[in-house]
């Protein structure tokens, strides 16, 4: 299998917050000092002091909550390329597909004369149940204890994605002077933890455990291959993409 990489908005976005984690940290220390120069000086250094003091410890708080999510996506990002690399040359990865003015984000796009897939990758940990377009997870604690919490809409999310994709392939392969009627895109949430549990009924997409991925696109066939000359064109675009 090609790999191709492109720029990482998931690393982008964790350095971001690792700069607004030393920002907290130095106004925290800051305000530390301020309330210190607040008992010697005046009042107005305690009260400067107290803001940028709880100002810090807010961003703090949030910002490494923050940083603990991106980077486990991160790690369930970087398992796809490894998991898939047995694939033939026939199928070329394409890692953080991004495309010029619209809003979408795509963690990993294969290419093949078959058609494209188009993947996101989710690193939960926990039982991960959906009926339809309703998704959440039942997670244990570090106590030991069960909750239940709120995962968004990877399905929604994917398949706006593809809607995105698609109209971008509908535009740029014209130009190519190839017709993009019969392009099929596969949407795929691959969830790449392997103590998560799967139990999606009636799902708009493909969810699938990670370990199921590469099976899954080798057995897949769609109605009308695209054939080798127009996923020439597709990888020549989608490299072109920001």
């Amino acid at each position: 299998m090609q790999v191709i990489n492109k720029k990482d908005y998931v690393r982008r976005k964790i350095v971001y917050e690792t700069l607004m984690i030393i920002l907290g940290a130095i106004l925290l220390a800051s305000g530390f000092l301020g309330l210190a120069m607040g008992f010697i000086v005046n009042w107005m250094f305690f009260l400067l002091g107290i803001i940028m003091f709880l100002l810090g410890g807010i961003i703090l708080i949030n910002r490494l909550g923050e940083v603990a999510i991106w980077r486990a996506g991160l790690r369930g990002q970087m398992l796809v390329p490894k998991l898939l690399h047995s694939l033939s040359d026939d199928y070329v990865l394409i890692n953080n597909v991004s495309l010029n003015g619209r809003n979408c984000d795509i963690d990993h796009v294969i290419v093949s004369s078959k058609c494209l897939f188009a993947i996101e990758s989710k690193n939960y940990n926990g039982e991960i149940f959906g009926q339809g377009d309703e998704w959440g997870y039942i997670k244990r604690g570090r106590a030991g204890g069960f909750y239940r919490g709120h995962i968004g809409n990877p399905a929604r999310q994917i398949k706006r994605s593809v809607w995105e994709l698609k109209q971008t392939m509908d535009d740029e392969l014209t130009r190519f002077g190839l017709d993009p009627t019969g392009l099929w895109i596969e949407p795929i949430v691959a969830f790449t933890n392997p103590n998560t549990v799967l139990k999606i009924t009636d799902s708009p997409v493909t969810a699938i455990m990670l370990s199921e991925l590469q099976s899954f696109v080798e057995r897949f066939e769609p109605k009308t291959p695209i054939g080798k000359e127009m996923a020439t064109a597709i990888i020549s675009i989608l490299k072109d993409e920001k």
